[in-house]
């Protein structure tokens, strides 16, 4: 059969899967000028009124191969009015977009810049949906790449035929569709032949700069020819199948969601006892999904940061933090973790601007004095002997016990200096407190308000971190100390 039969039965088949057919929908079609895109142009242009279809041609100039990209606009440009549909062709400069966002990845950056520009025509054009010239080849590739990155699931899966519009543009329900996920470049190419249409080649593709470039031309081909001839169809069974698991196990997820977590836009609560009840893959799941609740999307999530939130996830500690991409950080509070971004000042430690001199009590009675924004509950006694008040904390929290002889009569409430060293709990020698607060994951914005409770022998108590191994308690007498705020 003539591939152009072929391909176009494969891109209605896509329109009714989902639901674009018959229904007079807009699309945007991103047109680059080469074969994909332009196969596709072609093949929504030839099936535009059998399927109800509106379709608006964009095209974005990334002025960085200069006549080439020129001469791709003007051609994308012509053919949009040979055709008879309306097209946007904007130019726009990665680099000044990189670096205004502080974007290390040109590729990214690049990204970004071209989706945001589709979503813009796609308000403007009132479109439901950007569809795209993603091929199989394009799939199996992602898929590569997420593998050669570490990547978990999502990574696997690669690109979807109907998707959420990608970060960081909020569209409100703009969809990416990708009808050409079953069809290859070489066919793309082919049928542009085969109905007697040009289309352009793209010398940005053969750049070695660019990892993709580098997979595609080095990495596939060495897999096709020493390993597996048929690498690229297996990288795409992998998706699919990585895409079926993850529609059972975000169900599964759904199912328990409100019992886990709650939260929007901008700030996830997770209970710490309820997230701990799920199976692990669960557990990661459900940590993600906060993740692009608060940010939008996962985009710069990677497999080591996951790592790195389930092991938060395990601690019994509170008051420990890690920061994640896109200004976000996850810490532990009590009996919740909360994912939010970050701000200057973590919410925890309100501003410590002075130094407070408390003396310890003698007697076995709570005694409350003010430290700046703090209030300090103290009470003497034994180690044996929690008092009310002191709830159920520990060393590491808002609540510790320390020994009475070790500590003194004098105590002064003060603000972190550079320079500062405490011998943490366990430990034989010092460890200065800008690494204490590097290993905790503490940003450095917030250190300069965790309180320090800091005796005539030294640093015996970083609120809400450690403890000094000298001020541990013994069969001595002891005092109980917490720090507050507001009563609480």
């Amino acid at each position: 059969m003539a591939i152009a039969a072929v391909l176009e039965r494969k891109v209605a088949s896509a329109l009714r899967r989902s639901g674009y057919s018959n229904s007079g929908t807009t699309l945007v079609v991103g047109a680059s000028g080469g074969p994909d895109s332009s196969a596709l142009l072609y093949a929504l242009h030839r099936l535009k009124e059998s399927h109800g279809l509106s379709l608006h041609v964009a095209h974005l100039n990334h002025n960085f191969r200069g006549q080439e990209a020129e001469d791709d606009a003007v051609f994308v440009a012509e053919i949009a009015e040979e055709l008879g549909l309306p097209v946007t062709v904007v130019k726009e400069d990665p680099h000044a977009y990189q670096k205004e966002r502080g974007i290390s990845s040109f590729e990214q950056g690049a990204r970004e810049m071209r989706y945001g520009f589709m979503a813009r025509v796609a308000a403007q054009a009132g479109a439901k949906a950007v569809t795209v010239g993603h091929t199989s080849d394009d799939l199996a590739e992602t898929v590569m790449l997420h593998i050669l990155r570490g990547s978990g699931l999502y990574g696997l899966r690669g690109m979807g035929e109907v998707s959420d519009w990608p970060w960081p543009i909020d569209t409100g329900g703009l969809k990416l569709f990708r009808p050409f996920l079953d069809i290859t470049k070489e066919q793309t190419a082919e049928y542009c032949r085969e109905i007697g249409r040009t289309y352009r080649e793209d010398s940005g593709n053969y750049m070695w700069r660019f990892t993709r470039n580098r997979l595609r031309q080095d990495l596939m081909p060495k897999l096709e020819q020493d390993y597996n001839p048929k690498v690229r169809s297996a990288l795409v069974r992998l998706a699919r199948t990585a895409a079926e698991d993850l529609d059972f196990v975000e169900g599964e997820l759904d199912k328990v969601w409100q019992g886990v977590a709650v939260g929007s836009r901008g700030k996830v609560q997770f209970s710490r006892a309820a997230l701990r009840e799920l199976h692990p893959l669960l557990q990661r799941l459900a940590l993600r999904r906060g993740y692009i609740l608060v940010t939008g999307d996962s985009t710069r999530l990677r497999e080591s940061h996951m790592v790195a939130m389930e092991h938060l996830a395990s601690e019994d500690r509170s008051g420990i933090s890690l920061e994640l991409p896109g200004g976000v950080v996850l810490r532990q509070e009590f009996a919740e973790m909360v994912l939010t971004l970050r701000s200057e000042q973590d919410p925890r430690y309100p501003e410590l601007d002075g130094e407070y001199s408390i003396t310890l009590p003698t007697e076995a009675e709570a005694t409350v004095v003010p430290a700046g924004p703090w209030l300090v509950t103290m009470q003497a006694g034994t180690a044996g002997e929690k008092p009310d008040w002191a709830g159920a904390g520990s060393e590491g929290e808002w609540t510790v016990c320390l020994d009475r002889g070790a500590i003194g009569d004098q105590a002064t409430v003060r603000a972190w200096r550079p320079g500062d060293r405490i011998q943490p709990l366990g430990m034989q020698g010092q460890k200065k407190l800008q690494d204490l607060f590097t290993d905790r994951h503490v940003p450095r914005a917030w250190r300069g308000n965790v309180p320090i409770f800091d005796c005539q022998r030294g640093i015996a108590w970083v609120v809400g971190h450690r403890i000094a191994e000298w001020a541990k308690t013994s069969d001595a007498p002891v005092v109980w100390i917490r720090f507050s705020r507001d009563g609480n």
